[in-house]
């Protein structure tokens, strides 16, 4: 019995996240938890998993050491992740790669539509990448920003590597960094 309340509760947890990233067809999927323990407090809202935790709906994948999710009226409000690292990965409506997330921490704002991952965070999709100590995605703006010790590349393609005399100087620490590759150029015979 309490496998099957899990279980439906789940189900519920992760309605509410997939409508606020990715494919459109995740929010149809079966949604499956899997944790060590599982811990519902009823009156505040407040569902806790404990250890292994492993959240799966469609192309949606958070696996953490420890998840809270806060409910209010009915609806998921908000959802933190703790690992060592915690990972995020879905894959958004027309995109060829899925958008993978890592942090110590990630925070899910449901009403706001943010993505958080904060400490040692790094957000890539394809071979676009940006890390820092903290990583806003707004959802609903398709916007980034990237706090801290940042660095973010874009790539044209996967194979592109920077020459070694075009290395950028070393990052200055707490300072943001952008690195913008040169694109190939085609020479004419």
């Amino acid at each position: 019995m309490a496998s099957t309340l899990s279980r439906i509760t789940a189900i519920f947890l992760c309605i509410g996240m997939s409508s606020a990233f990715a494919l459109s067809t995740d929010r149809d999927q079966p949604a499956v938890i899997d944790a060590d323990e599982a811990e519902f407090d009823f009156k505040t809202g407040v569902r806790t998993y404990r250890g292994n935790v492993s959240v799966v709906q469609g192309s949606l994948r958070i696996n953490a050491d420890k998840l809270i999710v806060q409910f209010k009226d009915g609806k998921m409000e908000t959802a933190t992740a703790w690992g060592a690292p915690a990972k995020f990965q879905q894959r958004p409506d027309g995109k060829d790669h899925d958008v993978i997330g890592i942090g110590k921490t990630i925070e899910l704002d449901q009403p706001a539509n943010t993505l958080t991952l904060i400490n040692t965070a790094s957000l890539k999709q394809g071979a676009d990448t940006a890390q820092g100590a903290k990583i806003i995605y707004n959802m609903a703006k398709d916007t980034l920003k990237v706090q801290g010790g940042s660095r973010i590349e874009t790539r044209p393609s996967a194979d592109l590597k920077q020459p070694s005399s075009g290395a950028p100087p070393p990052q200055a620490a707490g300072r943001a960094r952008v690195v913008i590759p040169a694109k190939k150029t085609q020479t004419t015979p």
